[in-house]
C-alpha cells in the first residue's frame, strides 16, 4: 500500500434492534471535499471469530450497520465492527474521526451521537510493540442514577491475547477485577451501580494496548442503550 495514504481504525458494536449509523467523512470544509481512499470493514463474533469481511465503495459516506450486519448476526446478541479507513495525506492537518448515530429502533428516547473509538490510528499490526501501559478512564455526572451501566472491551489485535484490568471508584474505594480477551474477542462487564452508599463515580482501563473500549448505559425496564460514549485516554 502507497505510504502517502494515512490510516485510522476505528471499532464500535451492533446490537439487534438498533438503528445504527457511522459517518466516515465528517465534512467541514464545503470547498474542499474529503474522501476515503479505500475502506474495509471486518465483523467479529464476541469470542472473536472473524464472521466476514464487507467489501464498500469508498465514496460512501454514511453506513447503516443494520444492513452490514444483518448476514452476520445469527442468533447473537452483539458483534464489533471495524472500519480501517485510509485517507489521502492531503485530508491532513484535519484529523479524520469516524461519527456515529444510535437509536433503539421503535423508541420513544431520544438517539445517541457519538464519536467512533479511534483504535491505534488503524495499524493492528502494531498492536504488542510497545511495553507502555495504556490507560483510559471515564467520569459518571453525580446524578447518573438509575438504568445499569457496564463496559464493553474488545481486543483489536490480531495474534495477541490480552488482559485489561477494570477499576471502579466509589467514595475512597477502588476495586479492581481482570478480565481476558483472546484476538478479535469482545465482552460486557456490568458495573456495580454502588458499594457501601456511594454511586459509581469513575471507571478505568489499564492494558498493555488500547482496546475498544465504550461505557454503556441501558435503561432499567430493558436493554436499550441510553449511553455510548467511548474511555478517554490520559495517559500512554
Amino acid at each position: 500500500m502507497s505510504s502517502s495514504l494515512s490510516a485510522l481504525l476505528s471499532v464500535t458494536y451492533y446490537e439487534p434492534g438498533d438503528d445504527h449509523l457511522i459517518e466516515l467523512v465528517h465534512q467541514r470544509d464545503t470547498a474542499g471535499r474529503r474522501r476515503l481512499a479505500s475502506l474495509a470493514v471486518e465483523i467479529y463474533a464476541p469470542d472473536g471469530e472473524p464472521l466476514g469481511t464487507v467489501d464498500i465503495d469508498a465514496r460512501q459516506e454514511t453506513l447503516d450497520l443494520g444492513e452490514l450486519a444483518r448476514g452476520y448476526l445469527g442468533r447473537r446478541s452483539r458483534v464489533m465492527i471495524a472500519f480501517d479507513a485510509r485517507y489521502d495525506e492531503r485530508i491532513f492537518p484535519y484529523r479524520p474521526h469516524h461519527y456515529g448515530y444510535l437509536h433503539r429502533r421503535g423508541s420513544a428516547g431520544p438517539p445517541l451521537y457519538y464519536a467512533v473509538n479511534a483504535t491505534l490510528g488503524g495499524v493492528p499490526d502494531r498492536i504488542g510493540a510497545t511495553g507502555i501501559n495504556n490507560f483510559e478512564t471515564y467520569l459518571f455526572r453525580t446524578d447518573a442514577g438509575g438504568g445499569e451501566h457496564s463496559l464493553i472491551l474488545g481486543n483489536v489485535s490480531r495474534f495477541s491475547p490480552t488482559t485489561a484490568q477494570v477499576f471502579t471508584y466509589y467514595g475512597e474505594a477502588r476495586l479492581a477485577q481482570d478480565v481476558t480477551l483472546a484476538p478479535k474477542a469482545h465482552t460486557e462487564v456490568a458495573l456495580a451501580p454502588e458499594r457501601s452508599g456511594h454511586r459509581l463515580a469513575r471507571v478505568e482501563v489499564k492494558a498493555l494496548f488500547r482496546l475498544a473500549t465504550y461505557v454503556v448505559g441501558r435503561h432499567p425496564e430493558g436493554r436499550e442503550l441510553v449511553l455510548f460514549d467511548h474511555l478517554f485516554t490520559y495517559f500512554k
